[in-house]
């Protein structure tokens, strides 16, 4: 089962602790999750993702990415393949005009298939996967809807009630919020604000929240699996959609 992750903060930062160092970093879990990795993030409000041929553990290049970019949001992912060739064009995440997507699970592909409108299947990045599939339907919805929220509920209740699915479980972003969908697979929510004193077990932790502190910096964390075990990680129900900006967290019982 594939693992990714998800972050936003109020200001840019690095992502090295939770890709890296942090005791469950996405990095440890590539080892579980060999089938490459992706990362996304936003560049002068530009989506980009970066793929690479090797597992995330063993990537200069994932070390590197995750020290070296700035951006207030990143969605990252180390992929287990069920369906789709093993290649950098099946890795996610996946773009699509301003918009960043991960997925966990398996979609029936021919169901999305029909549900999508020919403009949709049209310039796929990967070998058409369920996933990306997946990710074109929502946002035709949104776009259909011309909300995101009303998109993704729309989108959301179709794919459960029509398709096959084992794992329903997204996080995407625009570049201004980002959204969390949890169906079957586990998914974990964090709200890190320094200012709230914790106990904290890890050295490493410790230090981190402590360079936050200094520089007022705060984030929203969705992930796969929780990175640390001193913070407050609340464990998400299924049907539950996070939407976060760097100032407010809402989350909605969608289905």
């Amino acid at each position: 089962m594939c693992r990714m992750a998800g972050i936003i903060a109020n200001k840019e930062v690095d992502f090295h602790f939770s890709l890296i160092l942090s005791k469950n970093s996405l990095r440890n879990q590539s080892k579980r999750n060999p089938d490459r990795w992706g990362t996304g993030y936003f560049e002068n409000n530009t989506p980009k993702v970066k793929k690479d041929s090797q597992v995330a553990y063993q990537s200069k290049e994932f070390a590197q990415l995750s020290e070296n970019v700035k951006s207030k949001i990143i969605i990252s992912h180390v992929r287990y393949s069920s369906v789709g060739n093993i290649n950098d064009r099946n890795s996610h995440p996946f773009i699509y005009k301003n918009w960043i997507f991960a997925h966990n699970g398996t979609l029936d592909k021919q169901t999305l298939k029909e549900m999508l409108n020919s403009e949709y299947l049209t310039d796929l990045t990967s070998d058409g996967i369920d996933s990306e599939l997946y990710f074109r339907y929502i946002i035709q919805n949104i776009e259909e809807t011309g909300n995101a929220l009303e998109g993704i509920k729309k989108a959301i209740n179709n794919v459960l009630n029509k398709a096959y699915y084992h794992g329903a479980n997204f996080i995407m972003s625009d570049g201004k919020k980002l959204y969390a969908f949890k169906y079957e697979n586990p998914l974990n929510l964090l709200k890190r604000n320094p200012k709230k004193p914790i106990y904290y077990r890890s050295k490493e932790t410790k230090a981190l929240i402590e360079s936050k502190l200094l520089s007022n910096e705060r984030a929203v964390i969705i992930a796969s699996e929780r990175m640390t075990d001193d913070e407050e990680w609340q464990t998400l129900n299924d049907g539950e959609l996070i939407i976060s900006d760097d100032n407010n967290i809402e989350l909605i019982k969608i289905v």
